[in-house]
């Protein structure tokens, strides 16, 4: 398993200006979390490029999901 890897939800769908194109609002993402750095992607794993962002950017469009709370929304 990925030590880095999160799962993550989006609440506001990102400015243009930032970069972050194709993530929908309460659409649930992957990526990774590392030296206070999240890299992200709508498409986690298949072939798209990911952004590298702050935590800041990362907090004011997306929420981090435990993977407990991962389990009950997918049941």
């Amino acid at each position: 398993m990925d030590r880095y890897r999160i799962s993550f939800k989006c609440n506001k769908i990102p400015d243009q200006l930032d970069g972050l194109k194709g993530f929908k609002v309460t659409d649930y993402y992957e990526g990774r979390a590392y030296n206070g750095l999240f890299e992200v992607s709508p498409n986690w794993g298949y072939g798209q490029e990911s952004k590298l962002i702050s935590k800041a950017l990362f907090e004011k469009y997306f929420e981090l999901i435990s993977e407990e709370n991962l389990i009950k929304n997918s049941a």
